[in-house]
């Protein structure tokens, strides 16, 4: 009858422990892979931190400082945040904060776009009453 390898069988049993069968190879590998993945953890969110920063300076240079500065101050502290949790190794929050300051400086400027428009669709509503008024006070003949 064919048996096979001994290294083959799951539940291996060493000679000096009688009954009991021999862990100790699969701890080992349990405490191996264990220690294979704490090290690896996250890696410095490098391109992230850069798109913040990228985010928030195009941000700065436009006039959202004028037309959104609460918004525009939330992505400037997410950033500040990010670079804190950077130098504090830690790499997951940064990350998380990095994007979203890329997000609250989009935010920034889209809002600080919004009111932009909002004034210059007031200003031609008033262009339009006045040329009305005028139109409504000169005798066509």
């Amino acid at each position: 009858m064919f048996q096979r390898p001994r290294s083959f069988t799951f539940w291996a049993r060493d000679p000096r422990m009688g009954d009991q069968p021999a862990l100790a190879w699969q701890a080992g590998l349990v405490l191996t892979a264990l220690c294979l993945t704490a090290c690896a953890g996250v890696p410095v969110p490098e391109a992230q931190m850069a798109a913040a920063e990228a985010a928030v300076r195009s941000a700065s240079a436009s006039p959202t400082p004028e037309f959104a500065p609460a918004e525009l101050q939330l992505a400037r502290d997410k950033l500040v945040s990010a670079r804190q949790a950077l130098a504090a190794r830690d790499n997951a929050l940064a990350r998380r904060l990095a994007e979203q300051a890329v997000l609250d400086s989009q935010v920034a400027e889209l809002h600080a776009e919004s009111v932009r428009s909002r004034q210059a669709a007031q200003e031609a509503r008033a262009a339009a009453r006045a040329l009305q008024e005028e139109i409504n006070r000169k005798p066509l003949f």
